[in-house]
């Protein structure tokens, strides 16, 4: 166990004495002798020793259970979960609702402590029972197992229970008191929507997903995701028009997302001028390129170039063209690897055969870089997660735009 953990164990032994030392005054004062029983010491010698498993169960044994001492008894069970000792969280936790002279708001503390003990095991439907109990009966604690239910929820793909539960939130009074949490809590409904037009726009429903994307929108109209599956929608009920002025406005309004947007926008250009479109496209493309620090956009527009090479060699040209002007207005390692592949493709030149193993080690580690990064908790990945897998928090994922760096 860390040093973190035996300082907060040598705390609670502390405080346990006190309790411990107070009941004894009061006893002395009624003209009783009482000192503090066997078991606080050895617990004591225990924690000493540096065996701090046996020093929890002296203290446990130690401590009578009333109103006075259950704090110390939830912060011995918060210790050994945090320390990934949860079977001994649940005993602590259990153990204390088995004494009968709990008061009802005590135990429903302790039910949520317990719930919190299950969701760390992975015991999410038991957890579950505990919190809907707490949220019916218990006012003070509501919130709080209600922000604990939206987790299990969440993580269950439980989308519209989820909602339910947050719109529950909403019209708390601490929600409308906290002018950010009220933010970050439309933000989360906002997605809710998002993974229900989802699944309903892989089962071909865009009408439903419609309809899930408009309450997307009333819940908060900033989410960059509600845009890109609205595009998604309009392409395939044939709004082109509608796809190309929704999405030239997210360009200007955060720049930073724009290459998530292009394959919805050159679907709207081609299918609404098919002799023209790319052209026009790629003409878009040109422009955000010349006034933005953007790899990922100019590599999009390169590799479509390069995909229409076979048919039209002078694209490979145009895609050479416009890596050599994006490398020298910015540092970017991806598209000069790039740049250099184009060139050692091109049959015309001889390329010595350091150059090509320096471009293969270089694409190599390139593959094996991470792309996204949480701007909250630092967790970073190769695949984008519209709710971060360390910290939970929607919408905070970025990709790695610097990629000279990255």
């Amino acid at each position: 166990m860390n040093d973190f953990a035996l300082l907060g164990l040598l705390i609670i032994a502390i405080g346990i004495g006190f309790f411990l030392g107070l009941r004894a005054a009061k006893k002395n004062l009624a003209g009783a002798a009482f000192a503090p029983g066997k078991s606080y010491f050895q617990g004591l010698n225990y924690l000493l020793n540096e065996q701090p498993d046996k020093a929890v169960e002296e203290f446990v044994s130690a401590l009578d259970v009333n109103t006075d001492t259950l704090e110390t008894h939830l912060a011995l069970g918060k210790l050994m979960r945090k320390q990934g000792q949860v079977d001994r969280a649940i005993r602590i936790h259990q153990n204390l609702l088995a004494r009968p002279v709990l008061e009802l708001k005590d135990q429903h503390q302790v039910h949520l402590e317990l719930a919190r003990d299950f969701m760390t095991a992975g015991l999410l439907d038991r957890a579950e029972v505990l919190l809907q109990e707490v949220i019916g009966e218990s006012t003070d604690l509501r919130s709080i197992a209600q922000r604990s239910l939206l987790d299990i929820y969440q993580d269950e793909s439980e989308w519209q229970d989820a909602i339910n539960v947050a719109q529950a939130l909403l019209q708390s009074r601490f929600m409308k008191a906290n002018v950010e949490h009220k933010r970050n809590l439309q933000r989360m409904v906002a997605h809710f929507y998002c993974e229900l037009a989802e699944d309903c726009m892989h089962s071909e429903n865009l009408i439903g997903a419609r309809q899930y994307l408009d309450r997307a929108v009333a819940a908060d109209k900033t989410v960059y995701r509600v845009a890109l599956l609205s595009a998604a929608n309009d392409n395939a009920q044939g709004r082109h028009k509608q796809v190309i002025k929704v999405l030239s406005r997210l360009e200007l309004q955060d720049p930073a997302w724009f290459w998530m947007c292009l394959p919805a926008l050159q679907e709207a250009y081609e299918r609404q001028d098919a002799e023209r479109g790319f052209e026009i496209f790629s003409r878009h493309l040109r422009s955000h390129i010349e006034n933005h620090d953007a790899p990922r956009v100019a590599m999009y527009l390169v590799d479509q170039f390069i995909a229409r090479s076979e048919a039209e060699p002078i694209r490979v040209q145009q895609a050479s063209e416009i890596l050599s002007v994006f490398v020298a207005q910015y540092e970017s390692l991806l598209a000069s690897n790039k740049l250099v592949e184009l060139q050692i493709n091109d049959a015309s030149k001889h390329v010595e055969s350091d150059v090509c193993r320096l471009h293969s080690q270089v694409n190599e580690l390139l593959n094996q870089r991470n792309r996204y990064r949480c701007g909250d908790c630092g967790f970073s990945g190769r695949q984008l997660h519209w709710r971060c897998p360390s910290c939970k928090t929607w919408e905070s994922m970025r990709s790695i735009e610097n990629q000279s760096t990255a």
